[in-house]
């Protein structure tokens, strides 16, 4: 089996973020149930090895951008976990053999959905909309939007699980598309499904979590850390990338 790696050479982060900062913030975030939560990707965070299955159809296109943007959305959520338990790993592997994470591409406009550890995306949706989804089936989390029209958040704090893949956060290169209501939620999460003392990086305290995520640094290290490619099951169309669907007014009751 062809195999293929992307190095991932970190450095340190020159962010400033102080943890407590997130308790002091108001929250209004809503959570799967716990026996839910148990069967989210959340519970193999401790592996040594993050389990990515890409199946479905895409262009060899599509496919390049989905395990790019599949491994920054799995990041961005692991980083929010990481920075209170160093045993959070390190390393994405996209293989279809036993996965903690199940991704089905579909090409084409649609409505992306997620239950615990399974996802559907629509390629022609923006990134935002995988870290909203993994939100669903990596975190155990809920939508907050009112009704059934995303980004609709009312009086509660604005958040990820709220605006979806559109809003004021929505571009990766300014921001992790999380707030820190989305943090808060998974932080909770953790705490709910994993017992005893969790110990945190020394560089904890120096990473933004609202600030992008970038897979050549996701987060601190002097280590060289490494996104594996093992295989997929994903049926390759022929054509170009998907152009990006980057209209507000395509928002759904998912994304």
């Amino acid at each position: 089996m062809k195999r293929y790696f992307y190095s991932l050479a970190l450095g340190l982060v020159s962010l400033s973020w102080a943890s407590d900062a997130l308790e002091s913030q108001p929250s209004r975030y809503k959570t799967f149930s716990e026996s839910a939560v148990r069967q989210c990707s959340i519970m193999k965070i401790h592996n040594p090895s993050f389990n990515i299955c890409l199946d479905g159809k895409a262009s060899a296109s599509d496919l390049e951008r989905a395990q790019s943007w599949a491994a920054r959305a799995s990041l961005t959520w692991l980083r929010a976990l990481k920075v209170m338990d160093e045993r959070v790993t390190r390393t994405i592997l996209f293989t279809c053999k036993e996965p903690h994470l199940t991704i089905h591409l579909r090409p084409g406009s649609g409505t992306s959905h997620a239950s615990p550890s399974v996802t559907t995306i629509y390629l022609t949706r923006p990134y935002g909309t995988w870290t909203h989804e993994l939100g669903h089936a990596l975190a155990g989390l809920s939508d907050t939007y009112l009704g059934t029209s995303a980004g609709s958040c009312g009086s509660q704090p604005p958040s990820l699980m709220c605006w979806g893949a559109y809003g004021p956060r929505a571009n990766p290169e300014e921001w992790s598309t999380l707030w820190t209501d989305d943090i808060q939620a998974i932080q909770h999460n953790f705490k709910k499904v994993f017992s005893g003392a969790a110990n945190p990086p020394s560089w904890s305290n120096s990473v933004n979590l609202e600030a992008p995520l970038f897979l050549n640094e996701p987060w601190p290290t002097r280590l060289e850390e490494d996104v594996y490619l093992e295989n997929h099951e994903v049926e390759l169309l022929r054509g170009p990338a998907s152009e990006i669907d980057y209209s507000e007014e395509s928002r759904s009751s998912d994304l």
